[in-house]
């Protein structure tokens, strides 16, 4: 054997016995846990440049991914409108004096926006205004994602999203507990109403839950528990289009503005006059609100928006699937289901394999490090105390839903490799903060490699 061979042989042997050292710590650091016995999980590691397999446990089995399928529906998005990318309510004015305001599905879009919009209309538009005419046809009015649980309603991490949106389709809520004798009080800010039945009762603390019943009232909010001390709260609204309407309503009263007839629907007519608009914030300053914060709404109107825009036609969640598919179409992996953007159905199913895969389509991009840099970093929105002793040395999206835990991203090494990792953890019944915990120890052996 030449000296050449040896120095290949001897190499190549050091590699294969740190590697088996390697998938030994993290067997039995998978082995010893208690979620071990009656979860599944799944990991994958692969080098991210080579697409080498580094480690594998259950990594081609079906899994929810939670909000992990972040990364992969937004760099979808990502790549179909660009970086640049900014959502538009445009206002345009007919010969007869009516005002059309084309809503451009802005997630971002607040009261703030709104005033705005109108402040700059008025400056521009001297006229009597008859009708304002709302078009509405950039996205569908689907306002829940396939698989989404009834009893989510009143979670502020899920508001219905609808191309009215505004405040991200949130009221805020305050709650003040009474005084000799009396009820605790619930109020509602804004102009948005909203039948609050208040069961509250002092207490010796904080418990309060939220709950709507649609099979009684689809617009009723139950209040019940106990109050010490007072408490705001983000609530979603049951009807974004009312909320819209409502807060709009507000804008134009605040600003000066009147209008002679009523609101209306309807397409903007070809030809007309623009007389104001108002922009979000490019698309990758969004991005990274919606992947750092892990923000549910975003996610569902960026890709509806984007799927739009694919199909050149209205944006609805199928166009976005479809956009989804053709992107990551050249993987070699176990097919993936996604009915929603930011996973929260249970009838989202990806492999650690695809994922693992999938990161490493995007690391081989021309512009993999700009979308990266907008995924957390330890400090940073979800995983703003977790590692914190590798924050430099990692990139993740986190995903968290009842039973399940996940996540995904790249981690620079101690010896200096790029690996792409995924941990899909699901039916657990441990706290959420234990099986972080142990996420957390299998990425800091991962570090280690």
């Amino acid at each position: 054997m030449s000296k050449q061979n040896i120095v290949i042989y001897l190499l190549t042997s050091f590699i294969l016995t740190c590697n088996c050292a390697f998938a030994a710590n993290l067997d039995s650091i998978i082995k010893k846990s208690d979620l071990n016995k009656n979860s599944t999980i799944a990991v994958s590691v692969k080098d991210a440049k080579s697409g080498r397999v580094v480690y594998e446990y259950n990594e081609h089995k079906l899994m929810n991914p939670a909000s992990v399928l972040k990364i992969f529906t937004m760099k979808s998005a990502y790549d179909e409108l660009g970086k640049d990318y900014t959502f538009q309510t445009t206002v345009y004015a007919d010969k007869n004096n009516n005002l059309y305001i084309k809503l451009g599905a802005d997630p971002s879009l607040s009261t703030a926006s709104l005033k705005t919009l109108m402040s700059n209309v008025k400056e521009n538009y001297k006229k009597q205004v008859k009708d304002i005419i709302i078009d509405s046809s950039i996205i569908d009015d689907k306002q829940w994602g396939i698989g989404w649980m009834w009893d989510d309603d009143t979670n502020s991490l899920l508001p219905k999203y609808s191309p009215y949106s505004v405040n991200e389709n949130k009221i805020d809520v305050s709650i003040t507990p009474g005084t000799n004798g009396r009820m605790p009080e619930v109020k509602t800010k804004g102009d948005y109403h909203m039948s609050i039945v208040n069961l509250l009762k002092n207490g010796n603390n904080n418990s309060i839950s939220f709950e709507r019943k649609p099979w009684v009232s689809g617009d009723m909010t139950y209040v019940t528990g106990t109050i010490k001390s007072p408490a705001s709260y983000k609530l979603p609204v049951s009807s974004p289009q009312r909320h819209f309407i409502n807060t709009l309503n507000s804008v134009l009263s605040s600003s000066g503005m009147k209008y002679t007839g009523t609101i209306k629907t309807a397409p903007v007519p070809s030809g007309l006059n623009k007389i104001a608009s108002v922009s979000s914030e490019p698309l990758d300053q969004l991005l990274a609100n919606t992947l750092k914060n892990s923000n549910n709404f975003y996610s569902e109107m960026i890709f509806k928006t984007a799927g739009g825009h694919y199909a050149k036609s209205q944006g609805t969640t199928q166009n976005g699937v479809n956009m989804f598919n053709h992107y990551f179409s050249g993987i070699k992996s176990d097919k993936p289901v996604i009915v929603d953007a930011c996973g929260i159905s249970r009838n989202d199913l990806l492999s650690a394999d695809w994922i693992t895969s999938a990161l490493n389509k995007i690391y081989g991009e021309d512009n993999s490090e700009e979308f990266i840099s907008l995924l957390p970093k330890p400090i940073e929105g979800t995983l703003s105390d977790r590692l914190l002793n590798i924050s430099l040395k990692l990139r993740a999206k986190t995903g968290t839903a009842s039973g399940i835990s996940s996540i995904a991203g790249y981690i620079d090494t101690k010896s200096n490799k790029k690996y792409s990792f995924a941990i899909l953890i699901q039916n657990h019944a441990m706290s959420v903060l234990d099986v972080k915990r142990f996420e957390d120890e299998l990425i800091n052996e991962i570090y280690k490699m």
